[in-house]
């Protein structure tokens, strides 16, 4: 059996968050929220679960109470991997995604804190795996089964690192969870967004990335793409940083009334 110690270890996780984490979960009775965390299994009542867990948690300024709930919850998980014979390599990849959403809140807020627990209910109830370079989440999208993809800020997506990541999961999907191996792979991401390819150079990374799909919707609207380009969505478009190419194009394109948003699309059969 996992435990919370052994996991910020795993992880990486920041020394100072360690010893936070180490100190709530040593004073905190997680018999508490054990109902809300069975939740967390089943996809349908997640979000009800954390947020359960949240208002038991009270005022919680740096997120340091509910990430060690969810640390809690991937210690849990660890045993699931075991039984399932899934590797230590993808247990640990998988929940670095603790470690590096605390990093890239310092990089947009210059502090460290935890804010994604919106998201990681996913990761710590083995529905996302992170499998190489890309994470693979088993998911339903309009009653039927699909394997959405999520590229992580610090992947490498090189031609090459996809196809290692792809294989694998491939091998992985079929292996251990067979109701998934026929279904459809998706991806919804300001990384389809046809908008790249005035912004791009041929030879993009993300542009070859982006022929693996077969585009079939786009929502302009959507701003989350400043995000991850920029690392906030609170600047002012005259304000965005210009420190690499794609945030000098893009600026420029935003200013004079483009859009990029995210697409949606279904990963090409080769």
């Amino acid at each position: 059996m996992m435990n919370v110690n052994e996991v910020c270890k795993i992880i990486n996780l920041q020394e100072h968050i360690t010893k936070e984490v180490i100190k709530f979960d040593k004073n905190f009775n997680y018999s508490i929220i054990q109902k809300s965390i069975t939740k967390f299994q089943d996809r349908n009542t997640r979000e009800e679960g954390r947020l359960e867990i949240k208002n038991i948690l009270g005022e919680d300024e740096d997120g340091v109470k509910i990430l060690s709930c969810m640390l809690y919850c991937a210690a849990e998980c660890y045993a699931k991997y075991e039984q399932l014979g899934i590797s230590d390599k993808i247990f640990t990849d998988t929940m670095k995604c603790f470690t590096r959403f605390i990093n890239e809140h310092y990089e947009s807020y210059g502090y460290y804190a935890f804010d994604r627990d919106w998201w990681t209910t996913r990761q710590i109830s083995l529905q996302l795996l992170r499998i190489g370079q890309l994470e693979y989440e088993l998911g339903i999208m309009d009653g039927e089964k699909t394997v959405k993809l999520h590229i992580p800020s610090d992947a490498d997506i090189t031609q090459e690192k996809c196809d290692e990541s792809l294989s694998e999961a491939k091998k992985l999907i079929e292996a251990k969870f067979p109701a998934y191996a026929k279904c459809e792979w998706t991806c919804f991401s300001w990384l389809l967004s046809p908008a790249l390819k005035k912004l791009l150079t041929a030879n993009s990374n993300i542009l070859r990335f982006q022929k693996r799909f077969r585009i079939l919707s786009c929502n302009e609207d959507e701003d989350e793409f400043l995000e991850w380009v920029y690392k906030r969505k609170d600047y002012p478009l005259n304000e965005l940083p210009e420190n690499t190419t794609l945030q000098i194009n893009m600026k420029k394109y935003l200013l004079s009334g483009g859009k990029v948003g995210e697409a949606f699309g279904i990963m090409k059969l080769k």
